[in-house]
C-alpha cells in the first residue's frame, strides 16, 4: 500500500515527506490505537511523537476519548485536550490554577456523571481527586466571607466542591480522617444545615407543582423555601454549547455531615441517661409502659447499625444509576422554559417502593430561632442537633392514562400550590384497597383511581396496562461521511417513550417494629413530574399524639438515598418555619455493621429529652463530641 502511494504520487509535496507520513490514515489510526491504550491511567502523552507527525492529528485524538460514533472527531478530539489539561492542572496544583476552578469543578462534575469506572480511576488514581478537592476547599475557606468565591458566597462553586467530595469518598477514607479534620470539615458544613433555608435545595421553587411557570409568576415565589431560581451556566460539552443548573447545594452537605457524625458515632460512649430505660421492648411491655417508649436495644441499634451508604456503584449499572442528576443538570435550568430538548429521566418507577432507614437532624428549638433572627448576622454558634430515627415502609401509586391525575390545589395566600400539604387537596378522602389507592377530593368532587406499582410482578399493576419504565435517546448516530458536519447540521435531542404514568402518589407508614419506639407516623406525598421533586407529608396516627404536629420531607433521590430538608406545617410557606435536614436509605442499601458488645462495656454520658418529640436530645455539634 505504502509502495503504491510512492508509485502514485511522485509530486514535490509527496517526495517531501517521511514513510512514516505516507503511511495510510487506517494504519495511523490502528498505531494512535494501541500507544493511546498502552497505559490506562493519566493523559494519552505517548501520542504525542505520532502528533508530531501524523497530519490527521484531530482524528487520531478522537480515538482516546470514544472508540464510537461521534457528533464530530473535531468534538470528540478537543473535550481530549481539555480533559487533559484540567486533569494536568489538578495534579500540579498551584495558585495561579484557581483562575480555572469553576471551569474545572464543572468538567469534573461531569466526567463524575459519566462514570463507568474508568473516569473515576483516572481522576482518583492520577489527577489525585481527593487531595485536590480538600485543597480547593481549604482555599474557598481562607477567601474573606464577603468575597465572591468565598465558601458560603459562591454557591455555584461551593456545591460543585461538595458534590465531588462526596462522589470522592468512601466508608474507608471518611473513617481514616484525622480526628481534627473531620472536626474542621463538621464546622465548615454546619452553615449550610443551620442556614438550609438560604441555599439550593431544588432545581426549582419547592412551593410549585406545576411548571413551567407562567410570567407573571416571577415575582410570586416565597423567599423562604431555598434559592428561588438554579445558578446556571453556559458550558462547552464535547463541542456543543449546553446550559447547566447547578446542583442543589444542601443535599451535598447533608450527606458529608451525616457520614462524619455517624464515623463518630461508632466510638462515642452512649449518655448515661440510656442505662435508665428498659433493657428491651419485651421488658419494657412487662412494666406496663405507654407507647412510644424508647429501651436500650432502641437506642443501641439505631446509635451503632444506622448508617448512610456511601456513594458507589453497588448494583453493576455504571452511569445509568446517575441519569436522574444528569438530565436534572441539563434541562432543569429554566422555572419557566416551556422546550427542554434534552429533557429525560428525573425519577425511576417503583424508586420509592420499599423500606427506607435513616435520621432526621433536628435543631434545639431556641437555638434555631436565634441562629435565624431576621437582621442579624447568621450565626452557627450553640446550635446542637438531635438525630430522630425514621424508618418507614413505602408505596407507589400511578394514575395511569388516560385517567386524569387528582389537581393539587393553589396556596391560600398565592404562593404557588400547597406544598405544606403535600401538593394534595386539603379536604381528600383515602381509600386503600389491595393493588389501589382511591382518592375522593371533597371539594370539587373528583375521584380518581390509582393502581399500586408493584416492582416484584412482570405486570407491575393488577389491571392490564400498556407501559414502559425505559427512556430511550432517538439521536440517529454519526455516519463515517458526516463527521464533519457543522453546528448546524446538529442538534442536541432526547426523547422519550412513554410510561404511560401521569402522576405519582406515596403513600407509607412507620415500619411495625420501630413504631414502639420511635412513633407511629402515616406518609402520603407526591413526585413532581417536572424534575422527580418529591414532597411527603407526615402525621401520627394517634390522636393522642398528636402534638407531634405535621411536617414535610421534601428531597431527591441520590442514588438510592433520599435526602432533603423537612419542615413543620403550622408555619405560613412565606416564613421561615422550624426545619432541618434528612437522609433516608433504601433498609437494602444501608449498612448494618456486625457489632458484638455488651451494656457493661459503655461508659455512660448524658442525655436531653425534649417533650415536643419521641427524639433524643443529645449534643451532637462538631464543638460538643469529642
Amino acid at each position: 500500500m505504502l509502495a503504491q502511494r510512492m508509485l502514485a504520487g511522485s509530486s514535490a509535496s509527496l517526495r517531501s515527506l517521511s514513510p512514516f507520513e505516507l503511511l495510510d490514515v487506517p494504519i495511523l489510526e490502528r498505531i494512535a490505537f494501541y500507544l493511546a491504550t498502552n497505559r490506562f491511567i493519566g493523559p494519552p502523552s505517548e501520542l504525542v511523537p505520532l502528533l508530531f507527525f501524523a497530519k490527521n492529528s484531530t482524528r487520531l485524538q478522537s480515538y482516546v476519548v470514544c472508540h464510537g460514533d461521534a457528533p464530530t472527531v473535531e468534538c470528540f478530539s478537543e473535550e481530549l485536550r481539555k480533559r487533559s489539561t484540567i486533569l494536568t492542572r489538578m495534579r500540579h496544583r498551584n495558585a495561579e490554577n484557581f483562575a480555572h476552578l469553576q471551569e474545572d469543578l464543572w468538567a469534573v462534575y461531569l466526567i463524575l456523571l459519566e462514570n463507568d469506572g474508568k473516569n473515576m480511576a483516572q481522576l482518583c488514581l492520577w489527577a489525585k481527586l481527593p487531595t485536590w478537592i480538600a485543597s480547593v476547599i481549604e482555599d474557598k475557606c481562607q477567601v474573606p466571607r464577603e468575597h465572591p468565591l468565598s465558601w458560603v458566597k459562591d454557591i455555584e462553586g461551593t456545591s460543585l466542591v461538595l458534590w465531588l467530595f462526596w462522589m470522592s469518598s468512601d466508608e474507608e477514607s471518611v473513617k481514616d480522617e484525622d480526628s481534627r479534620v473531620r472536626n474542621k470539615t463538621l464546622t465548615r458544613l454546619e452553615p449550610f444545615l443551620v442556614h438550609g433555608h438560604r441555599f439550593s435545595s431544588a432545581y426549582a421553587p419547592d412551593a410549585f407543582f406545576y411548571l413551567p411557570l407562567c410570567a407573571e409568576t416571577e415575582a410570586a415565589i416565597p423567599c423562604t423555601t431555598g434559592l428561588p431560581l438554579p445558578i446556571t451556566r453556559d458550558y462547552v460539552h464535547y463541542g456543543r454549547k449546553i446550559k447547566l443548573a447547578a446542583p442543589p447545594l444542601i443535599p451535598a452537605a447533608l450527606l458529608n455531615y451525616v457520614v462524619r457524625l455517624e464515623v463518630r458515632l461508632d466510638d462515642n460512649p452512649l449518655p448515661s441517661a440510656v442505662a435508665q430505660l428498659p433493657e428491651t421492648r419485651a421488658q419494657a411491655a412487662a412494666m406496663g409502659l405507654s407507647l412510644p417508649r424508647l429501651t436500650q436495644e432502641d437506642i443501641i441499634n439505631f446509635h451503632f447499625h444506622t448508617r448512610t451508604r456511601f456513594f458507589g456503584d453497588y448494583n453493576g449499572l455504571g452511569s445509568e444509576r446517575l441519569d436522574n442528576e444528569w438530565f436534572r443538570t441539563v434541562s432543569c435550568h429554566d422555572p419557566w422554559a416551556v422546550d427542554r430538548p434534552l429533557r429525560g429521566i428525573f425519577y425511576h418507577l417503583g424508586s420509592l417502593t420499599g423500606h427506607w432507614n435513616g435520621r432526621a437532624l433536628i435543631p434545639y428549638l431556641q437555638a434555631h430561632i436565634d441562629a435565624n433572627m431576621p437582621n442579624r448576622r447568621p450565626s452557627v454558634q450553640g446550635v446542637t442537633w438531635a438525630h430522630e430515627r425514621i424508618s418507614c415502609v413505602f408505596k407507589e401509586h400511578h394514575c395511569l392514562t388516560p385517567d386524569e391525575p387528582i389537581s393539587a390545589p393553589a396556596e391560600a395566600h398565592g404562593w404557588g400550590e400547597d406544598i405544606l400539604n403535600a401538593w394534595l387537596p386539603r379536604r381528600l378522602e383515602i381509600k386503600h384497597g389491595i393493588d389501589d389507592l382511591t382518592l375522593h377530593d371533597r371539594e370539587t368532587g373528583k375521584t380518581v383511581r390509582y393502581e399500586t406499582y408493584h416492582a416484584d410482578r412482570e405486570n407491575p399493576y393488577a389491571r392490564p396496562s400498556k407501559m414502559s419504565s425505559e427512556w430511550r435517546c432517538d439521536l440517529p448516530p454519526v455516519s463515517e461521511d458526516s463527521q464533519y458536519e457543522t453546528d448546524d447540521d446538529y442538534e442536541e435531542v432526547f426523547e422519550q417513550r412513554t410510561s404511560g404514568v401521569t402522576d405519582i402518589i406515596i403513600t407509607g407508614e412507620t415500619y411495625d417494629r420501630e413504631s414502639p419506639a420511635w412513633g407511629s407516623f402515616s406518609f402520603i406525598g407526591r413526585v413532581r413530574p417536572w424534575d422527580g421533586f418529591v414532597v411527603l407529608l407526615r402525621r401520627s396516627t394517634h390522636a393522642a399524639h398528636a402534638y407531634h404536629g405535621r411536617w414535610i420531607f421534601k428531597g431527591y433521590i441520590h442514588e438510592r438515598s433520599l435526602v432533603g430538608r423537612w419542615r413543620e406545617t403550622g408555619t405560613g410557606v412565606d416564613q421561615l418555619g422550624y426545619e432541618g435536614g434528612f437522609v433516608l436509605c433504601k433498609a437494602d442499601e444501608t449498612y448494618w455493621i456486625q457489632f458484638e458488645f455488651a451494656m457493661s462495656r459503655f461508659t455512660i454520658g448524658h442525655v436531653l429529652y425534649y417533650d415536643l418529640h419521641v427524639a433524643i436530645y443529645c449534643t451532637l455539634s462538631p464543638n460538643c463530641i469529642g
